[in-house]
């Protein structure tokens, strides 16, 4: 039983971040947060030992996962809509225009270089054969946790206990020499399978190809909007 590994694009990945430095790394969250089920990122570190990037295959993924959170609740909307026109409030499923000017996309490469000079791998979660020997290798802590299989829908889940110790797994596993095997995982957005994803650890060198400014007539931007049902000013 072995895992399943890839390769990321050779065109690159994408990344929507604050600006000025959208690949800045944030700062860890507490050993109680990390502790919490619903808390912090998908595949940071546990223990807060390392941080993570996370990057998508391409733009409209990286949209559709920052503007998730901007999807209006219809029976909330049809309570409050009146109202908040009346106070002259934004409409729920309205993205200001301040979100994206402090943001900016950034498409990188990964460089095999330093620690990962033997070549950038990505351990590939969603396939069977490494769900299955996580399984295994993963089993009594899942189970302390209540999952007692590691499907779909448990990596896609919303506990982050399950996910981050799948991240710390894939940050231990080093070959003979000591370097390590997975520069970060790959996995599908929660949100739609056709959103690739890649968490990438902190010590992965990144070339940056090009940056943009995140325009309201973006294209994939817009794409993602309509899906969602949002205005982005």
């Amino acid at each position: 039983m072995s895992v399943k590994v890839v390769e990321a694009p050779g065109r690159g990945v994408w990344r929507v971040g604050r600006s000025p430095d959208p690949l800045a790394l944030n700062d860890p969250l507490s050993p109680s947060e990390l502790d919490q089920p619903f808390t912090g990122n998908r595949f940071d570190s546990p223990t807060g030992a390392y941080r993570v990037l996370y990057f998508a295959t391409k733009l409209e993924a990286c949209y559709g996962e920052t503007l998730a959170r901007f999807r209006p609740d219809t029976a909330l909307a049809a309570l409050l809509a009146d109202e908040w026109a009346g106070r002259g409030w934004m409409n729920l499923g309205d993205v200001p225009a301040a979100w994206r000017q402090r943001r900016i996309a950034v498409n990188v490469r990964f460089v095999p270089a330093g620690r990962f000079g033997h070549g950038v791998k990505f351990l590939n979660v969603e396939a069977l054969e490494t769900r299955e020997l996580l399984k295994v290798e993963l089993g009594e802590l899942l189970a302390y946790w209540g999952h007692h299989d590691l499907d779909v829908a448990t990596v896609r889940g919303g506990d982050r206990r399950v996910t981050r110790l799948i991240g710390q797994w894939a940050y231990d596993q080093a070959d003979e020499a000591g370097l390590p095997l997975y520069a970060g995982v790959r996995y599908l957005s929660r949100l739609s399978s056709d959103w690739e994803c890649w968490a990438v650890f902190e010590d992965v060198e990144l070339q940056e190809v090009s940056r943009q400014s995140v325009l309201a007539t973006d294209v994939a931007l817009q794409r993602v909007a309509r899906k969602y049902g949002l205005t982005v000013y």
